[in-house]
């Protein structure tokens, strides 16, 4: 571990806070579950990789740096994560591990008191990560308040809390124009329902869809144990492009002749009168 130790050494001045990464925290999955399989670091934790197999009570496995350096992993479940014991930066420390999206997040802790907890995140290896648009802002960058287009391209890469403010904030009719998209729809849905403020319009688009949380959360997990989940990713990206163009020109952003195609799009997406339960159903 002593060259693993060394990479991530060289790595502390940047590691100011925690991380801001693709994947966010779904509650309601065991560790055990959530964490079996191959990740790979995001960020600043690139070059590290985390396999992981299910025990019953916990998980083990191997964290390795890109030189093939690492440390073996024997941890217990804790709640609703793994915690091990890691040596890291030549200390003895505590390492917890917590499922996320689309892999999981990875806090490591000094057992002397001292602080300066370290904070990465991992993807899951198998499943395909989002491409952003043009029009996608970081969280960071963003006010109080963004444009409709920008909510499209960028809800996705967002925190859930961040998504669930700026849903209550867009105008009644961008979402429902957003509504006309299924699989966007179902895919923010999703992420409403992660946030642990949940936002006044959630409820009102779940009536609309004639789903809850639970089964939205249930079978968008189960779907990342097969190519299923890739399939409605996939899926979501199309869609995302056509939502975005669609609020861009209710925005009056392009001119009228590039809005026809976009019209078409959206007129043929609401034609199928397809939803959010045909969507999961269909995953």
């Amino acid at each position: 571990m002593g060259r693993l130790t060394r990479y991530g050494s060289a790595l502390r001045d940047r590691l100011a806070g925690a991380v801001a990464a693709l994947v966010f925290l779904t509650a309601g999955a065991t560790a055990q579950d959530r964490l079996d399989g191959v990740y790979y670091g995001l960020d600043d934790a690139q070059g590290l990789t985390i396999q992981l197999q299910d025990t019953g009570n916990g998980a083990t496995g191997r964290i390795s740096a890109a030189d093939g350096s690492g440390q073996a992993i024997d941890g217990r479940a804790q709640g609703g994560s793994i915690v091990t014991d890691l040596i890291f930066r030549g200390k003895r420390g505590t390492a917890r591990m917590i499922p996320k999206d689309l892999g999981l997040g990875f806090t490591w802790t000094p057992n002397d008191g001292s602080g300066g907890d370290v904070v990465f995140a991992f993807g899951r290896r198998g499943l395909e990560l989002p491409t952003p648009s043009a029009s996608y802002t970081p969280e960071s960058q963003i006010g109080l308040r963004v444009e409709p287009h920008v909510f499209v391209a960028s809800y996705e890469f967002w925190t859930p809390d961040t998504v669930a403010r700026q849903y209550d904030g867009l105008e009644e009719r961008y979402r429902a124009i957003i509504q006309l998209f299924p699989a966007v729809q179902t895919d923010l849905i999703w992420k409403l329902c992660q946030s642990t403020t949940r936002p006044s319009k959630l409820g009102e688009a779940l009536r609309g869809e004639g789903v809850t949380c639970n089964r939205v959360d249930t079978r968008l997990k189960a779907a990342q144990k097969t190519d299923a989940f890739n399939r409605f990713k996939r899926r979501v990206h199309i869609e995302r492009a056509d939502a975005e163009r669609a609020v861009q020109c209710a925005r009056g952003i392009h001119q009228p002749s590039v809005c026809v195609a976009s019209a078409r799009r959206t007129q043929q997406a609401a034609a199928s009168l397809e939803t959010v339960m045909t969507v999961l159903r269909g995953i």
